[in-house]
């Protein structure tokens, strides 16, 4: 068996430092249990006065936490007294509102029904005062029409127009000349058409006239003239009119004439077989 080799030296021994760490862990051990035993005994030392008012902090602390949740509940409470005390007066509000309103539809239903009672009154009144009106319309109409008929100037008595020995054979046509114009007398009942004076001499129908009477040689066209300057001056015009006439067509028409004394209607009656109903 060989022999293990001497040590020269080489080597490194641990032993020294591991002792240090031991000691130095058992100290700081040594320290620490120092340290809570002095702890432990200064507890322990406090007298017991002190003992009670620690107790008595203790209980204060407790119950002023105690107080503080109350005071938090009355608190609380207070606040929904006065929330519920605001609800109340805006429903006591509310409830006034609505006792006037009901008080104040009560009149509006009140004077509702007189207004409509007056409205029913006032609507019969109107009806009788319309159908009064209407009446007094009438009345005031027939009065006026009275009036005006007082007012009128009697009218001028019917200028009846006679024979005036002519030949049995002869077709007389009137024509009344008056300031306006003249008036082609064809029917008894109906009015004459009238031709003004400017235009007679341009007016178709009077042409048409002059036509129909040159057509026949027992024809004969009669002016009936009026009593006044302008009905002369119309006569004159027309004069010249059938001379004209007579003159471009080669025709003799000689119109005779007959004064109208006066301002009243032709009648020309007697003359009924030569003219239209």
């Amino acid at each position: 068996m060989a022999k293990r080799a001497r040590d020269n030296g080489g080597s490194v021994n641990l032993f020294p430092f591991l002792s240090i760490l031991i000691c130095i862990i058992g100290c700081l051990t040594l320290i620490i249990v120092v340290i809570n035993l002095i702890a432990m005994n200064k507890g322990e030392g406090k007298t017991p006065e002190e003992v009670e008012r620690a107790r008595e902090f203790v209980a204060l602390k407790k119950e002023r936490d105690e107080n503080q949740q109350d005071a938090d509940k009355l608190r609380q409470l207070i606040e929904n007294l006065i929330q519920q005390n605001r609800d109340a007066i805006t429903l006591k509000d509310k409830l006034i509102t609505l006792k006037k309103t009901l008080e104040n539809q009560e009149e509006i239903d009140k004077s509702r029904e007189e207004l409509i009672a007056k409205f029913n009154l006032l609507q019969t009144t109107n009806k009788k005062l319309v159908e009064d009106e209407k009446f007094l319309l009438e009345e005031i109409k027939k009065k006026e029409e009275e009036l005006a008929k007082r007012a009128e100037p009697p009218k001028a008595a019917a200028l009846q127009v006679r024979p005036s020995g002519s030949s049995a054979t002869t077709r007389p046509y009137f024509v009344e000349v008056s300031e306006r114009g003249v008036y082609l007398h064809r029917s008894l009942t109906q009015e004459p058409p009238v031709i003004p004076i400017a235009s007679l001499n341009q007016s178709p129908e009077f042409i048409e006239f002059l036509k129909m009477i040159a057509s026949q040689p027992y024809n004969r066209v009669i002016f009936l003239v009026r009593g006044t300057p302008g009905a002369v001056k119309t006569l004159n015009e027309a004069s010249a009119v059938v001379a004209g006439y007579n003159r471009a067509n080669g025709t003799e028409i000689i119109p005779g004439r007959l004064p109208l004394p006066g301002e009243g209607k032709v009648d020309l009656q007697l003359f009924a077989q030569f003219l239209e109903p």
